[in-house]
C-alpha cells in the first residue's frame, strides 16, 4: 500500500488529470519580480510626466512675461525694470503670475526683485535698459 498521494487522478474515461496544488516557489518569485519590474517603470514614467509639466509651467510663464513687457512698453514707452513693475497695479498689470509664485527668497513679490519662484521653477528676469527688452529665463 502506498501511503503517498499521488498528484494525478485517473477519471473514469482513463484520462489522468493532475490535481491544482497552488503555485510553485518559482512562480511565486517570478510574479514578485513582474510587479517589482512593472513598479518601477510606472514611477520613472510619473516622475518623467511631472517634470515636464514643471519646465512647461516656467516656459509658459516666461513667454507671458515677455508679452507682458511688451505691453508694459507700450503703455510707457520704457521697459520694466522689475517683476513689481510688470504685476501692479493688481486688476489693470500687464502680467498676472500663477496662484503660489513669490519671490526668490519666498515673499511677496516687491521692487527689485528679478526672480520668482513657483513651486520648483524660478523664473529669473534679467533687465534691459529703458529701450531694450529684459530677458527671461527659466530654471
Amino acid at each position: 500500500m502506498n501511503l503517498c498521494a499521488s498528484p494525478t487522478t485517473i477519471s473514469p474515461g482513463g484520462i489522468r488529470h493532475k490535481r491544482d496544488e497552488g503555485f510553485t516557489l518559482i512562480e511565486i518569485l517570478i510574479a514578485i519580480v513582474l510587479v517589482g519590474i512593472l513598479s518601477a517603470v510606472a514611477v520613472v514614467g510619473i516622475s518623467n510626466l511631472v517634470s515636464k509639466g514643471t519646465s512647461s509651467a516656467c516656459a509658459t510663464s516666461a513667454d507671458a512675461a515677455r508679452a507682458a513687457s511688451a505691453v508694459y512698453f507700450t503703455n510707457s514707452n520704457t521697459y520694466p525694470a522689475d517683476f513689481l513693475a510688470l504685476t501692479t497695479p493688481a486688476g489693470t498689470a500687464p502680467l498676472t503670475l500663477p496662484a503660489g509664485t513669490t519671490n526668490a527668497a519666498g515673499t511677496a513679490i516687491a521692487s527689485g526683485n528679478l526672480a520668482v519662484k513657483n513651486g520648483s521653477w524660478t523664473l529669473t528676469m534679467t533687465a534691459g535698459t529703458a529701450t531694450a527688452a529684459p530677458v527671461f529665463t527659466c530654471s
